[in-house]
């Protein structure tokens, strides 16, 4: 002889893991939180970003460097002179060509 039971699925105990709907919700409130600071970071200048020196500037500081060191190595100084006036040439030839 066989039995046979019927089962009843309302008696059944529910799913208790995360459903798909509450996945995407999650989902969707990351990608608006990766969106945001995408945008903050694009846009918004960089706080810690260390100032960047012109040309002129660099060039100023060799003049500098070259004019202290002048009286002892005359030669080099000159050199270093020369490479600062060739380095704001540059820049600026490169400026223009932008």
């Amino acid at each position: 002889m066989s039995s046979s039971s019927v089962l009843n699925l309302n008696t059944l105990p529910a799913n208790q893991g995360p459903s798909i709907g509450a996945a995407l919700g999650e989902v969707a409130v990351a990608f608006k939180h990766l969106a945001s600071a995408l945008v903050r970071n694009t846009f918004s200048p960089a706080a810690d970003a260390s100032p960047v020196q012109t040309a002129y500037q660099e060039a100023e500081a060799l003049r500098s460097y070259a004019a202290d060191i002048q009286s002892q190595d005359p030669d080099f100084a000159q050199d270093l002179f020369a490479a600062a006036d060739r380095h704001e040439i540059e820049a600026a030839a490169a400026a223009t060509v932008h």
